[in-house]
């Protein structure tokens, strides 16, 4: 076991990882970099799998990464990829990436369809495949690394599958569950699975983390587990960056809105339970107001919207992380649609408080946890998410200028909360705290 002074081991199993550019990579790319920087000796296993052309994440400095085959259709496709380089010494893009806000190509469907079939017969998904690769690497790895702490990333649930495989073998083991395995949006013939799942991480793990306070209060009174044992680590920006933007976003803000014109700006996915329908009637409806949205997938339906716009709502398509912080710079409004359920939080409203510009979240739940951040990063406002409450709050900023400039600063001290190298830190001590209760244990067994 490592000493109080001595740098801790952490071990993470994490389906996605730079340098893939999804959600869940970059809350590990910032994490991980953090944790490095604190001194720790981080290892990663993650599936082989090439990142999208121009979507790349590095990994970050101090971090040792150790792939295996993603198994399955991914495991081919990735050995695909990789013997098409070979042969043309130039790194391909992958079949469905997007070089715009189009559909995916034919062959971008016949993977998705063949991932959805997989997924009728494996858990948690197509992903489930990586389960036997990985389980023969993560066991040599444990041999070898010797970790004080073994951190498995969910989602997908497969590396829950993998913890619960070797948490005997491990000091320390922190399921990182960011959401409830079992959630609204659980196929209905997994749900069962999902809960049983759910209910053994709960009962074995060492520890567990959470991005929102409902999400702990859900897991406390599902299994009647500890509350101490739950970390709430919500996600987070780069505070690591010089300055947060923010007199250069009020000057912008001042500069637009005085010329009777507001740029808004969505960046992120969109769910059944986060549609944006309702956002975009209420720009169409205003003619002062441009939105651009950066999303991966956008549907026809939404297209639509851009071409009755006449140039006031444009699609990007998916965007380079290093390009999306840079949009969410030069917008004067970023704009939050809220989830339709109050255990989770989009963690792109966080990313948002490193831009400097302030925020309109949209309330699309009668209890919305965001509302009251809102608060008390006074970086913003909420309104219902309708039509009508949309449009008369943008017509207001459009006639009173000053509070958008005022907004662009917001509370720096809450803000600050939030930044990744504090939530590192949060998580680093925690883990030593974690690693001092098991030695504790182990002295009185």
């Amino acid at each position: 076991m490592t000493g109080a002074d001595t740098p801790m081991r952490i071990l993470l199993v994490a389906y996605d990882y730079p340098p893939l550019g999804s959600p869940q990579a970059i809350r590990w790319y910032y994490l991980s970099r953090e944790l490095a920087r604190l001194g720790v000796e981080l290892h990663v296993l993650a599936p082989d799998i090439p990142a999208r052309d121009g979507n790349n994440l590095a990994v970050p400095a101090g971090v040792t990464v150790h792939r295996c085959s993603a198994g399955g259709l991914a495991g081919w496709r990735a050995r695909r990829e990789y013997a098409l380089h070979r042969e043309t010494s130039s790194v391909p893009a992958t079949d469905d990436a997007h070089a715009g806000p189009t559909h995916l190509n034919w062959k971008g469907r016949l993977y998705q369809r063949l991932e959805r079939l997989i997924g009728c017969w494996v858990y948690p998904d197509s992903r489930g495949l990586w389960r036997m690769p990985a389980g023969k690497a993560l066991e040599m790895l444990i041999d070898a690394v010797r970790p004080d702490v073994l951190i498995s990333s969910h989602e997908p649930a497969v590396t829950l599958q993998l913890g619960l495989q070797v948490a005997a073998r491990v000091p320390v083991w922190l399921a990182d569950l960011g959401d409830p395995v079992l959630a609204g949006y659980t196929p209905r013939h997994w749900r069962r699975r999902a809960g049983e799942l759910e209910a053994a991480v709960c009962r074995v793990a060492t520890g567990i983390s959470v991005t929102t306070e409902a999400t702990r209060d859900l897991l406390v009174a599902r299994h009647e587990i500890d509350a101490s044992r739950v970390l709430v680590l919500h996600q987070g920006f780069d505070d690591t960056c010089p300055g947060d933007g923010a007199p250069e976003a009020a000057s912008r803000a001042e500069g637009a809105t005085r010329a009777g014109e507001l740029h808004l700006l969505y960046t992120g996915r969109f769910y059944p339970f986060r549609d944006p329908i309702v956002l975009f009637d209420a720009v169409l409806g205003l003619e002062s107001i441009r939105l651009t949205v950066a999303a991966p997938e956008v549907k026809s339906e939404y297209l639509a919207y851009a071409e009755r716009s006449g140039g006031r709502i444009v699609f990007l398509g998916e965007q380079p992380h290093t390009r999306v912080l840079e949009l969410q710079r030069q917008c004067d409004v970023l704009v939050n649609i809220g989830n339709a359920m109050n255990a989770q939080i989009p963690g792109k409203l966080f990313e948002y408080l490193g831009s400097g510009k302030p925020i309109l979240h949209c309330q699309n739940s009668a209890v919305d946890p965001v509302v009251d951040l809102m608060q008390q990063w006074q970086r913003g406002w909420s309104c219902r998410y309708d039509r009508d409450a949309i449009q008369s709050l943008l017509t207001a900023l459009l006639d009173s200028p000053q509070r958008v400039v005022d907004a662009a600063t917001g509370d720096a001290t809450a803000i600050a909360h939030y930044g990744w190298s504090r939530l590192a830190a949060r998580l680093h001590a925690y883990c030593r705290r974690m690693m001092a209760r098991t030695t504790h244990s182990c002295r009185h067994d």
